[in-house]
Parts: C-alpha cells; structure tokens; sequence
C-alpha cells in the first residue's frame, strides 16, 4: 500500500510539473491561464462556482463562428486593419488547439488562429475573445490581428494588451 501511495504522489507530482512548463512555455505572448481539456470545469462540483468551459469547447467554438463568417463571405474571413488602413480578405489555416486560454477578470476565453490573405502572399495571426452566453454557447466579441507575418503588433502584460512601439527590439516582444 505504502509503495502504491508512493507512485501515486510521485505520478501526481510529475503530472504537475508538466502543465507548469507547458503553461509558462510563451509568457506574454497570450493572455489568461492556459488551460486543457484535462480540467475541464475547474471548481465544477462545487455549488456556486462557475464552470469553466474546456480547451475542446472553446476550439469548437471559435471554429463555429469562423464557419459562420466565411460562410456568409464565401470562404473568405473579412476583417479591418486598423493599423494599415484597409479591409482584408482571409482564408483560416488553423485554430491553435495549444493557445486557448481563460482570462478570468473579464470572465472571457482566447483563443489563437493563423489565417492567410485570399492570395495566399501574406499570413496573420488572429486574436479572438469570447464569452459564454447564458444559452452555454461563445459569441465572440473582439478580434484583433495579432501578428503579420510572424512580426506582433501588440504583446500582453497581465491580461492587457500592450502596443509595440518602433523603438522595441523585436526579442523584446517575443
């Protein structure tokens, strides 16, 4: 029994160490807690606790609403960029399964996707917020084009979006 609890503890404190280096991995780079479908409503089972919703469900959801869009604009994600001033026409490449986070003082999830204009020349990378409905469904409600061309825009400081000016060096916001 004793050797059983040993394993166990030492199992329990392995498992631990993976998701503290797996979670501080980029710091900076996104917002909130980094979390994974492992825990997926942390304090669940406690009456007056929210349930947080999974990575899973938040990726199912940030697909829904890219569906949604590029549905209705026939395959193409329309989205304003502010910085340079025009409208662009993008195609989704993929939702990153391993940026998905819980930002808990705005109540709100993140997720992290890369997209490519509709000529295939140039990438971006883009920021999407959401909030659980009180149907349990995500409405998205703020996209920001995070990087272009693997150059960011803006890097994070304890949930806030922090803009990134000319005269930093670029391994300053990486």
């Amino acid at each position: 029994m004793k050797k059983l609890i040993c394993f166990l503890s030492i199992l329990a404190i392995v498992f631990w160490l993976s998701k503290v280096s797996i979670a501080a991995e980029h710091p900076g780079e996104h917002p909130g807690k980094t979390h994974t479908e492992e825990h997926p409503g942390e304090g669940a089972e406690h009456p007056g606790k929210k349930a947080m919703l999974s990575a899973a469900q938040i990726i199912n959801g940030i697909k829904e609403h890219i569906n949604k869009v590029t549905n209705v604009n026939n395959g193409i994600f329309p989205i304003s960029d502010s910085k340079e001033g025009k409208n662009l026409h993008l195609k989704l490449i993929k939702v990153h399964e391993d940026k998905v986070s819980y930002i808990k003082k705005d109540d709100a999830y993140f997720a992290c996707t890369d997209f490519v204009t509709d000529d295939g020349k140039t990438k971006y990378d883009v920021d999407f917020w959401m909030k659980k409905t009180k149907k349990g469904t995500l409405e998205v409600y703020q996209t920001k084009i995070h990087k272009k061309d693997g150059k960011p825009r803006f890097t994070y400081k304890d949930d806030e979006i922090v803009d990134i000016g000319p005269a930093m060096a670029p391994e300053e916001h990486t």
